[in-house]
């Protein structure tokens, strides 16, 4: 028989059946590794799940690479020392802005290069920058690329794609029919995507980047279209704040990483998280720093671990009392130089302000360069850089009048991240990154490394999400 049961004030409260109430659902848990933005967006897909989630970050900024920056000389600019452009077809990156109700800005680019002697011409975001008689060839490159893709047959199809990941993206250019004054620009420009010089990078990485995936339709801008009102650590904190922040614990440096009785322990010095699952968003580097116990991660994910190499990129972010450079007619002022400065361009397009703010991109042997320069020069030597393209009747004495600070981050001296992001030599795409994407047991495998989209902060969430939907 049915029987109410009533509470103090004598009210119904309840109705017992006689039937046994069903056992609550297991809350599983998981550790995060990392509080970049990979880390943070896996850490927020298991928290929609209902999931009970820590993140661990051995540094005590969240955000990884993802870094805007203030000057305290004009605090309403702002730039990125780190994660900068977002593209259109970057969906999951444009479903967390619309989702946070992050307000986005245009971030497109007018290209020039400039040489010695010559006026600038700038040519508009996503329009071919180079002689038309490259673009024919690299249209021809492109088409070869999407038959490929669409190859049915799954072997040949991989045979082919695995046959240009041997070569560089030089080489197949230069196969193509570029002429020497094509590569040298297109070093120029594709370097500043990989991070190195593409003499470096796999052919294949290199076509995916311009001529789109597996049948997916090329984007003349290169995703470089949008950033984030007010900094894209903007969606760091939004990040951050939805899975909660006492739940993120900094100044975490992982010691051990130990898996026992179906369980996750993670050790820090005398602090110890366990949980049911575990996420590692870390660069590739870190793992062999790291003690994975008797039943430790493969020789073969830990020679993959050593061999994956980051690029060496430092931004530097350069306060002018005014925006001295040119104005082009459509996008944002850029310049390519071949000077250590290397890729310069207005980082306050679309911000109110007399002040301006010029940002140096410089990628490879420069970024040693800049980066082993005294701070208090960079100023004067990046805003000079520009003025000579620009201003040439300005004398250096009208160069440091204008130029008021400088804020350098140098991504391949950082210890924690060693680089700006992965590149993937040639004959690297389908051998060490199918080994890093790999799950060890319970813990599972994130970060822009080993996403489809490199380079980008989309990369990076997107393989965050999708490590959080592969656990179940």
């Amino acid at each position: 028989m049915a029987t109410k049961r009533k509470s103090d004030t004598g009210k119904a409260v309840g109705v017992s059946l006689g039937i046994a109430a069903p056992l609550p659902r297991k809350r599983y848990s998981c550790i995060v590794l990392g509080a970049g933005l990979s880390g943070l967006a896996a850490a927020y897909r298991l928290t929609e799940r209902g999931w009970d989630v820590n993140v661990v970050e051995a540094q005590e900024r969240i955000g990884g690479r993802v870094y805007s920056h203030r000057f305290d000389e004009a605090p309403n600019l702002v730039c990125e020392l780190g994660g900068e452009w977002i593209g259109r077809g970057h969906e999951e990156m444009l479903r967390l802005q619309q989702l946070f109700q992050l307000p986005k800005i245009d971030h497109q680019y007018a290209y020039s290069f400039w040489e010695y002697g010559k006026a600038l011409s700038f040519r508009e975001p996503g329009k071919w920058p180079l002689r038309p008689e490259a673009e024919v060839k690299f249209n021809a490159l492109q088409e070869q690329f999407n038959k490929d893709s669409e190859i049915r047959d799954t072997e040949e199809r991989l045979a082919r794609q695995k046959k240009m990941d041997m070569l560089d993206w030089w080489t197949l250019l230069d196969r193509a029919g570029f002429k020497l004054e094509d590569l040298l620009q297109r070093d120029l420009m594709d370097g500043t995507d990989f991070g190195e010089s593409i003499r470096q990078v796999s052919a294949y990485v290199g076509a995916s980047e311009y001529f789109g995936a597996a049948g997916e339709s090329a984007d003349p801008t290169d995703e470089m279209d949008f950033k984030l009102e007010g900094g894209n650590s903007q969606l760091v904190y939004a990040l951050a704040n939805a899975v909660g922040r006492s739940k993120i614990h900094t100044g975490f440096e992982i010691d051990k990483v130990f898996q026992e009785r179906g369980k996750v322990q993670v050790y820090s010095g005398k602090d110890t998280i366990e949980a049911d699952f575990c996420i590692c968003a870390l660069p590739a580097h870190q793992l062999p720093a790291i003690d994975w116990g008797d039943s430790g991660l493969s020789e073969k994910h830990m020679e993959a671990a050593k061999q994956l190499q980051y690029a060496r990129i430092t931004k530097t972010a350069v306060l002018c009392s005014e925006r001295f450079w040119p104005k082009p007619p459509c996008g944002g002022f850029s310049v390519f130089t071949p000077l250590a400065s290397d890729f310069c361009f207005d980082s306050t397009l679309d911000q109110d302000g007399d002040c301006g703010i010029l940002c140096s991109y410089a990628i490879g042997d420069k970024a040693d360069d800049i980066a082993a320069s005294p701070i208090r020069e960079l100023k004067d030597w990046i805003a000079g850089d520009v003025a000579k393209a620009t201003r040439p009747d300005w004398d250096d004495a009208k160069v440091r009048k204008v130029a008021l600070a400088a804020k350098r981050q140098a991504w391949q001296n950082d210890p924690f991240t060693r680089g700006a992001y992965a590149f993937y030599r040639p004959g690297q795409w389908f051998t060490v990154r199918e080994i890093l994407k790999r799950p060890h047991k319970n813990v599972h495998f994130a970060g822009e490394h080993i996403a489809d989209e490199q380079g980008f902060m989309e990369g990076a969430v997107v393989s965050g999400k999708e490590a959080a939907d592969s656990i179940k």
